[in-house]
């Protein structure tokens, strides 16, 4: 068994990356920005920065590419736009504070406040079924909430300036189960996805418990029992690097239950997964930095994820329990040619317990053409194939494909 600590980090180390960027003026006011920004992003992925407004859509891109280019996609997408003015400068990210996935969530041991910041994230955990109001993680971190002592729990992401924050909260566990939900397999209790820049979070009085984009960026606290442990999700949508404060007391505002430090109890804590075609075999690797009772891991496959039909194809035994980490790899030579093969690990306890990773990790085996130019990370930055996380594949044709290694 291996205890999550609370970690508190300065933010203290920065990093700067050379961006273009957009400012689109619209000529309809209204509550629609961040719908017409998640439009563009069917075009320009892994953008940056990203600020919305009634009358403003702000955002940066790795990619160089021409006013004349956003023009066509916002026509296409029929946003109501007018000027277009782009821009080229440095964009700041400080060090991520919080876990970079569920399973590594970082412990909040007490009431007061502390500085975060969701640079970056690691497998994307959220789905259709446990997202809530969210849609994808963009700069994430997920934390435990445990209350020691029962009352209301309120609280407020406070950005240190403009940036849009988003929030999901999944409970009540117990220390024995909350490992098991995390990432969670259920929608949450409390949701804010609302457009806009500056703070949000919970607090008495709201009359929501969920919030789409058009909401007020608050929704109601919760009443909380002693023992209880919550699941914390903080999203930066814009992108943008901002840190934040998190504070459980503000102004008039206050959390009247008690925060602990109850160690949470993981079961398998995985730390990668990735997939890779090599020698003439589809080669899966995964790594665990703890394991409690864990009799084996189910690999699964399919060629049509989206109708999430799954077959089982091996079964690797785990290793019982460990608090060191472990590193797995398996090739898969009967795969299907000329199409793209789709894997996902199920994880199964002593008990009989079965934990589904939402992490899914697709190779392609289509036969190419186009040669491989460079492989580059999210900020453009050239790395090689084994690069771990999600990077960007750029071919001789000009064509682009994402992997996650």
């Amino acid at each position: 068994m291996k205890p999550i600590l609370l970690i508190l980090l300065a933010l203290s180390t920065h990093s700067l990356f050379s961006q273009s960027q957009y400012k689109i003026s619209l000529t309809a006011a209204g509550s629609d920005s961040k719908a017409y920004l998640s439009t563009i992003e069917n075009f320009i992925p892994d953008t940056y920065a990203r600020l919305t407004e009634d009358n403003l859509i702000q955002f940066s891109a790795t990619t160089n590419y021409s006013v004349s280019y956003v023009d066509s996609i916002c026509r296409i997408a029929g946003i109501p736009f007018g000027n277009i003015v782009k821009s080229k400068g440095p964009v700041q990210f400080p060090e991520k504070v919080g876990g970079t996935n569920c399973g590594t969530s970082e412990q909040i041991c007490s009431n007061t406040s502390l500085p975060g910041n969701s640079s970056g994230f690691g497998i994307q955990e959220l789905t259709g079924t446990n997202s809530g109001c969210l849609n994808v993680e963009h700069q994430s971190s997920w934390y435990y909430i445990n209350v020691e002592t029962g009352g209301s729990l309120s609280f407020r992401i406070n950005p240190n300036s403009n940036s849009d924050y988003d929030f999901a909260v999944w409970g009540p566990f117990t220390s024995a189960n909350a490992a098991a939900n995390c990432p969670p397999i259920s929608g949450p209790v409390r949701c804010s996805y609302a457009q806009g820049n500056g703070n949000t979070g919970m607090r008495v009085g709201e009359s929501d418990n969920s919030e789409s984009q058009y909401g007020d960026r608050w929704v109601n606290a919760l009443n909380v029992n002693a023992n209880q442990i919550y699941i914390l999700l903080i999203d930066n949508y814009s992108a943008s690097g901002v840190g934040y404060t998190f504070d459980f007391s503000w102004g008039g505002n206050s959390t009247t239950a008690v925060i602990g430090c109850t160690p949470v109890i993981l079961p398998v804590e995985l730390t990668a997964f990735s997939g890779a075609f090599s020698s003439g075999a589809n080669v899966l690797r995964w790594s665990t930095e703890t394991e409690n009772d864990n009799d084996y891991f189910q690999v699964e496959w399919t060629t049509d994820p989206a109708a999430d039909v799954w077959e089982k194809i091996d079964l690797i035994d785990g290793a019982g329990n460990s608090e060191s980490p472990i590193d797995y790899a398996m090739n898969i030579y009967n795969y299907t040619r000329n199409t793209i093969n789709y894997y996902r690990l199920k994880q199964v306890d002593m008990n009989g317990q079965v934990r589904t990773y939402p992490a899914v990790v697709s190779i392609d085996n289509r036969l190419k053409d186009e040669k491989l130019v460079k492989v580059v990370n999210l900020f453009g930055q050239e790395v090689s194939e084994s690069e771990k996380g999600l990077v960007i594949y750029v071919y001789d044709d000009g064509t682009t494909e994402k992997r996650v290694n």
